[in-house]
């Protein structure tokens, strides 16, 4: 017989065991459609391990729908991996009933959500970044549509040739003031108290000649060049009313010293080199009927070789005229594109302090929005959006709220060491920790055998997108200094080899000192640098101590520049 107490144990037993076996019974569903589907199969792993280790799959329908059971045990980050090769990341719980509407074209782009909190906010914080980040195509929409803008632009763009040309037609008077005055001291230095001698005849007139020749040559680019300026740009003509005071402060002063210049071209050469041209047509028909080697044919044009070279009286007052005219024309048409790269530059950055007022408004909201999700284990796909030296109190406040959350969770585990780790194993002035991981080739590379140069250690990778638009700037410091004493040490947080070495390749990243252990997020050498964020990089000196952490662009530049110029 059985007595009542042990029946009562025995109920309980059984209660318990039901119980609990309905417990790990119930699991998460995620049913979806995806929308220009191209994928059969779905499954359900790890965000953080590339295991392959599934916790459910399920096909993909001919119409995009699908109902994945998974089997979850506690809250973590996951990814439904499709088999065209796109993933989707978020956070799950066990129990939760998923609807999802997805975009095969987009899969980031979550068109709707239900069941999920966690989805919910990524869904949201997702558009919240797309709506700051769009900021900078409406500015670019804006600065193309806005007509004060599009006249500056346009203007430089007419007025750089326009200068171009009239700096050249300031070279052709230079050259026709010189050529005359080149020919006054020739004739003066032959012709000895009003006569030549006469066995200097023939060298007098062969070079007298070449000397007009050169005159009437240098006059001939000017006056082609008048001939032309039908062709250039009217700047007189397409005055735009609306920029009076740009015109009167630059442009008209400009034209003025240009209309000066080839009034005073015209008044004192135009007839002399019309005497010229006579003469250099008398000197080839007498070449012509073979009399210029002929004694009085000969005297003839050594007299008007002088007769002309007097022509001119006033010569080196024509040279300091023209000088002046030259550096007025130069000055006011450099000034001309100074103001109008101002004026445009001044209407660009209105519109640019109007898109930091409002990128930091849209920034500040996604910040709060992210504080006010702290304890969504979610949060950890996009708090490295937000670079850790620009916002330590929000990775700090973040990861410990996580940590209070979920403290087994091994990414959040590993935050929470290196954000209660003291920083001065990497701070600035310390010795930079040693590095020895292998390259493509397995062959192992030591930060170490890098000392006595100075070394920029870069934390990047194949699928971080602010560290391949970085790389042409590490590629252009690395060939201007590399002579000089720069390494570049780099350090992958990629996960796979193949993607890693044909970014390498694609980006023309040429220097030796490749290495990763494809820890992704766990890499080792970013634990050992406390490296939460990429592009992460810290500049070493060639006593091995960190000189400046994080620079990048012209800021690296500037300091290498510092170092070695």
């Amino acid at each position: 017989m059985i007595s009542q107490k042990s029946k009562f144990i025995a109920a309980i037993i059984l209660l318990f065991a039901f119980g609990f076996t309905t417990v790990w019974a119930q699991k998460t569903t995620i049913s979806g459609k995806i929308e220009n589907n191209i994928s059969t199969k779905v499954d359900l792993q790890l965000l953080y391990k590339e295991d392959g280790t599934s916790f459910g799959n399920a096909k993909v329908n001919a119409d995009g729908t699908f109902k994945l059971t998974a089997h979850i045990a506690q809250t973590d980050l996951f990814k439904l991996v499709f088999d065209d090769g796109q993933h989707l990341m978020m956070s799950l719980s066990p129990y939760q009933n998923i609807e999802l509407l997805l975009n095969a074209e987009n899969l980031k782009d979550i068109k709707s959500v239900k069941g999920s909190p966690s989805i919910v906010f990524c869904k949201n914080a997702a558009e919240m970044l797309k709506f700051r980040d769009g900021l900078i195509d409406s500015l670019n929409r804006v600065l193309l549509a806005d007509k004060d803008v599009q006249f500056f632009n346009e203007f430089q763009s007419q007025f750089k040739p326009y200068f171009e040309v009239n700096a050249d037609a300031n070279e052709y008077c230079v050259e026709m003031v010189s050529a005359v005055d080149s020919l006054q001291q020739f004739v003066k230095s032959k012709v000895i108290k009003g006569k030549l001698d006469s066995k200097d005849i023939d060298v007098f007139v062969y070079n007298g000649s070449n000397l007009l020749k050169d005159i009437f040559t240098n006059y001939s680019k000017f006056a082609s060049y008048m001939q032309s300026m039908n062709l250039l740009d009217d700047f007189k003509e397409r005055k735009n009313t609306k920029f009076e005071g740009f015109y009167s402060s630059s442009v008209d002063k400009y034209l003025e010293t240009l209309d000066q210049r080839n009034a005073m071209m015209k008044s004192s050469f135009s007839d002399f080199v019309n005497s010229v041209e006579k003469y250099l047509q008398f000197r080839d028909s007498l070449q012509m009927n073979d009399l210029a080697s002929k004694k009085k044919e000969k005297e003839l044009l050594a007299a008007q070789i002088i007769e002309l070279s007097n022509r001119i009286s006033n010569i080196k007052e024509l040279q300091n005229s023209f000088s002046n005219s030259i550096k007025l024309s130069d000055g006011f048409g450099k000034y001309t594109q100074q103001e109008a790269q101002r004026n445009a530059s001044n209407i660009v950055q209105k519109y640019q302090n109007f898109f930091d007022t409002e990128y930091k408004k849209r920034h500040d909201v996604v910040i709060n929005y992210v504080l006010a999700n702290k304890n969504d284990l979610a949060v950890l796909m996009f708090i490295d959006l937000f670079k850790k030296d620009e916002h330590p109190e929000l990775h700090k406040e973040v990861i410990n709220a996580l940590h209070e959350s979920y403290p087994e969770q091994p990414i959040v585990v590993e935050r929470f060491k290196k954000e209660s780790a003291p920083a001065g194993a990497t701070s600035v002035g310390a010795m930079a920790p040693e590095l020895a991981f292998e390259n493509p080739e397995g062959k192992i590379m030591k930060l170490s055998d890098l000392k006595g140069k100075v070394v920029l250690l870069d934390f990047w990778a194949s699928w971080c997108r602010p560290c391949r638009m970085e790389n042409p700037n590490v590629v252009k410091v690395y060939n201007k200094y590399h002579a000089k004493g720069f390494e570049i040490y780099s350090v992958s947080l990629d996960r796979d080899k193949a993607g890693w070495v044909k970014a390498i390749e694609a980006d023309g990243l040429i220097w030796s000192y490749h290495v990763s252990d494809l820890g992704y997020w766990q890499s080792q050498a970013a634990k050992i640098y406390g490296v939460s964020s990429i592009p992460a990089t810290f500049l070493i000196g060639k006593d091995g101590r960190i000189i400046a952490k994080n620079l990048r662009g012209a800021a690296l530049e500037n300091a290498l520049k510092e170092l070695f110029d």
